[in-house]
């Protein structure tokens, strides 16, 4: 069943791929971006890996439908290239998480180790069955 809330994650994932990589201008135009934690395929970089959890808000009386859920949204990004390309494409990521108005509880920290380096951001968001990203 295809439902407002089901399609959170594809248009979160639609946004930060436009705004990072394919529009004219994107400032990472290599940048590989999945929501599949796992895979046999060789490492590429940089990748940024997005995942989102919903958890139902906002219930009434009834409580038959979802008006609303609370929308955490984790990015995580691998780059071979240093700390400096990694914190660019986390700030890039945040940015366009504050333009779809998701709060950033924590910013992250980039750690590098064996030559990759990566950081994680967590951002929220509560979101109404009639609101748009």
């Amino acid at each position: 069943m295809d439902t407002w809330y089901s399609k959170i994650k594809s248009e979160v994932v639609t946004q930060i791929e436009y705004m990072l990589k394919t529009r004219t201008d994107a400032p990472y135009p290599t940048l590989k971006i999945t929501t599949v934690s796992q895979t046999v395929a060789p490492s590429e970089f940089p990748t940024l890996y997005l995942r989102s959890e919903l958890v139902e808000t906002g219930q009434d009386l009834d409580n038959a439908t979802i008006n609303a859920v609370n929308n955490t949204v984790i990015v995580q990004v691998w780059t071979n290239k240093g700390q400096t390309e990694c914190e660019g494409i986390l700030n890039a990521t945040i940015a366009e998480l504050k333009r779809m108005r998701y709060n950033i509880p924590a910013f992250p920290v980039v750690v590098t180790d064996s030559g990759i380096s990566w950081g994680t951001i967590r951002a929220r968001r509560i979101i109404g069955a009639a609101d748009t990203l």
